[in-house]
């Protein structure tokens, strides 16, 4: 009896280990604004630093998507990259318009879907 190995392509494995630093990002950015609500936080200024910096590893998983290895993540890599920016315009217009400022934490929690999807998806 023989058993088959497979390895998993290093770029595969890489945007596994950035999906899952995504998904506790965004797990985290919940905490802070919660945290924050509830008055057991220092502001917003963190919950804004760390979505900032979430950008990072969210290009990184869009531009790895973009490669030959990891074709078969590119549309919901884009998607996510997507998803990201428009986290980013809402909440930049958040104060001015108040109504689409509220889908700021909507879109956040279908980042946090996404990134579910991808984690399992690129599941060993």
């Amino acid at each position: 009896m023989s058993a088959a190995v497979t390895r998993t392509p290093f770029p595969v494995f890489v945007f596994r280990g950035l999906a899952i630093v995504v998904l506790a990002g965004v797990a985290g950015q919940f905490l802070l604004a919660g945290m924050t609500v509830f008055g057991a936080g220092t502001g917003w200024e963190l919950h804004a630093a760390t979505g900032g910096a979430l950008g990072l590893p969210v290009l990184a998983l869009f531009l790895l998507s973009l490669s030959q290895a990891a074709r078969g993540y590119r549309r919901i890599g884009t998607l996510l990259f997507a998803a990201y920016l428009l986290q980013i315009a809402l909440a930049a217009v958040g104060d001015a318009l108040p109504m689409l400022g509220a889908l700021h934490p909507v879109n956040g929690m279908l980042m946090g879907l996404i990134t579910v999807r991808l984690v399992g998806r690129a599941a060993p």
